[in-house]
């Protein structure tokens, strides 16, 4: 014998407050932490937490992907009247920003540092 549920009315659709939907984005950003194990956790789509973290980043204006980085053992020299060339010395460390780079890149940086 077969088994039929039949569901009357409205599909049900969960709404997310934005707290929830922020909390949820922030325990998934934690280095190691599982997206999939996350959404598992709270029964809805790993897809809806990139979409939400997506969102949010666009909000903040943060940059969300990768930006290219040198490491240099003795950095070279600076020809410090250049005027396309930011330098921010700051707990040990410089940042030296050519010309072009975006606002939002620097400020990434200098959060990094106060980390």
């Amino acid at each position: 014998m077969t088994q039929i549920t039949v569901l009357s009315g409205v599909e049900r659709r969960r709404h997310w407050s934005d707290e929830r939907k922020l909390a949820l984005v922030e325990a998934a950003i934690v280095p190691g932490a599982s997206v999939a194990a996350i959404a598992r956790a709270a029964d809805i789509s790993p897809s809806s937490i990139y979409r939400w973290r997506r969102k949010l980043c666009s909000k903040l204006a943060q940059p969300t992907g990768f930006a290219a980085v040198a490491v240099h053992a003795d950095p070279p020299e600076i020809d410090h009247g250049a005027s396309d060339m930011l330098v921010i010395e700051l707990r040990g460390v410089t940042i030296r920003a050519a010309g072009g780079v975006s606002a939002s890149l620097l400020v990434a940086a200098l959060r990094e540092l106060k980390a």
